[in-house]
């Protein structure tokens, strides 16, 4: 698949496959994160990657407690990459947003699903940040996105874009 088709058959993958992911492929699609643009070339981003169930369901157990949201499971993702920025990186949210569409893509190229997670961004819960603190994520740290991925059991339906263009 060339980058055209790539960027234009990715959807966002909800229902997964009880299938793990390559430890390589997970290299691959955080390698793909990592060469993507950050503001006046900071690289300050920090990519945790979950494999463990245990793992990725004690953070959706923290998320759905502080958002009252009864059995919420990331959708029982297989991984998850938890891209996190110091709270003061003036263009954090944009270097968040570059490296989650390169894993989005990467992710499409390698036949992986994988569907972006925002409810980290402005969650203060301590059972949260007790949480990403096991996972050695620093307290200055906020994240604007998770990506979490496994095989996809859903044919994801292509929905109109209504997004406006004017040429001048």
């Amino acid at each position: 698949m060339d980058a055209i088709e790539n960027i234009l058959t990715r959807r966002s993958t909800r229902k997964f496959k009880d299938k793990e992911i390559p430890r390589e492929a997970l290299e691959k699609i955080i390698e793909c994160a990592k060469a993507s643009p950050t503001g006046m070339n900071k690289q300050q981003r920090l990519f945790t990657v979950l494999t463990k169930e245990k793992d990725i369901q004690k953070l959706a157990k923290a998320i759905g407690e502080s958002l009252n949201l009864e059995n919420y499971r990331i959708y029982d993702a297989k991984a998850l990459i938890i891209v996190t920025v110091p709270k003061d990186l003036r263009l954090g949210d944009a270097d968040t947003s570059t490296a989650m569409e390169n894993m989005y893509l990467a992710s499409h190229a390698l036949g992986i699903g994988a569907v972006w997670i925002n409810q980290l961004r402005e969650n203060n819960s301590e059972k949260v940040r007790d949480v990403l603190r096991e996972f050695s994520i620093p307290d200055d740290h906020i994240s604007f996105g998770m990506c979490a991925l496994g095989y996809s059991d859903e044919i994801p339906t292509v929905k109109e874009r209504t997004e406006k263009v004017v040429f001048i």
